[in-house]
């Protein structure tokens, strides 16, 4: 990791002239403690999972009541897991808050992974009708997707992410350091949301991703520092353009049309971006399918998912089921199902100034008989 702190700043489309920064690197409890003295806050509020309270919170607490001895500073956990990223959790959350009598003069942290940061997101967009709040993310997940753009929300029996806002933080801190305690299972689950990126975006990322696997899988810093500064280049480019996924961010969404239903039909069991993994390999086969990829493109694109997750998961679902569960994504218009389709190692199809297209059920149906 590079001694220098590398800033990446987002400055949103809308008339508002809001921007925030990314920041990559060790010190970002020093760049976190400047930002709250700037806050007009007397309360601030750490949000962490049962997990991370023991990893990485407990020590936050101590370090920000040790520094910021006028606030007041508190820690509120929830559950870990998937399954605890739902209304229940934030009402909880709030009903703590409420007992510590904070009021809009609050500060949230939210330090953890994708399902930490949607709640902590969701919740102070949600409390007072509006807190601030910034973005500690522990997972490489959370660092290159869901702690970037301000995408917050909860999971319903419905489906994944269906009530939720858009609502940026003040700043995201990366620090390639928390990765040390990531299992190789879930640095897999979050290297799929960077290399999705790379297949809709960067062909020469793609094919750096794929030259160091293994210096990944090594955690080596300088490799998952570019692929991580590259990641979030990336999703600045796009919520630059787009901040409300009215049309350009939904590229974001590559793979989740079938990743989501595969999700939900897990019970979560599947982690997120292994789901998104075989979403990607179904919604690339359907681009060849239609036309559109190359078969020599789906072949690498083939060759290296399969190696970042077991495509024989695909079997455990029914075909009809996947269907039937797409039809609740939220790309979904007037009963019909989106999908994002590559034409070719970074670069996507945009027709008529679309970035998400309908798809004949019976082009994803041959897709999924294909790939079982």
């Amino acid at each position: 990791m590079t001694k220098k702190q590398i800033k990446l700043k987002i400055k949103l489309p809308d008339t508002r002239g809001q921007e925030y920064d990314v920041l990559i690197g060790k010190d970002w409890l020093g760049s976190l403690l400047k930002l709250i003295k700037k806050q007009d806050i007397s309360n601030i509020v750490i949000v962490t999972d049962n997990n991370i309270e023991k990893l990485y919170a407990n020590k936050l607490l101590h370090s920000l009541k040790g520094k910021l001895g006028a606030y007041n500073v508190r820690l509120i956990i929830f559950p870990a897991d998937e399954k605890n990223k739902n209304q229940n959790t934030v009402a909880k959350l709030q009903e703590e808050m409420f007992k510590y009598k904070c009021g809009r003069d609050t500060f949230v942290v939210s330090i953890g992974g994708g399902v930490v940061g949607d709640v902590a997101g969701y919740t102070a967009a949600t409390y007072m009708r509006g807190i601030p709040y910034v973005q500690v993310p522990t997972t490489l997940l959370a660092m290159v997707d869901s702690s970037i753009g301000g995408k917050t929300g909860v999971n319903t029996k419905y489906g994944k992410n269906l009530v939720g806002s858009f609502y940026q933080p003040q700043a995201v801190y990366v620090d390639v350091e928390f990765l040390k305690k990531l299992s190789q299972r879930h640095l897999i689950n979050g290297l799929v949301e960077a290399v999705k990126m790379f297949v809709t975006h960067d062909r020469e990322m793609f094919q750096f991703v794929v030259n160091n696997y293994n210096k990944i899988l090594d955690l080596d810093k300088k490799v998952l520092e570019k692929i991580i500064k590259r990641a979030i280049e990336i999703n600045i480019e796009i919520i630059r353009q787009d901040e409300k996924e009215n049309g350009e961010r939904g590229l974001l969404n590559f793979g989740h049309t079938i990743g989501h239903a595969i999700e939900k039909l897990s019970g979560y069991k599947i982690l997120h971006g292994e789901a998104v993994a075989l979403g990607i390999l179904v919604e690339a086969k359907v681009a060849e399918l239609l036309g559109k990829l190359p078969h020599k493109a789906f072949v690498e694109i083939e060759s290296f998912f399969c190696e970042l997750v077991d495509i024989k998961k695909l079997k455990s679902y029914s075909i009809q089921s996947i269907l039937k569960e797409t039809k609740l994504d939220k790309k979904v218009r007037a009963g019909e199902v989106k999908y994002v389709l590559v034409k070719n190692l970074g670069r996507v199809c945009r027709q008529g100034g679309k970035f998400v297209h309908t798809v004949d059920e019976k082009i994803v149906k041959q897709a999924l008989t294909l790939l079982r």
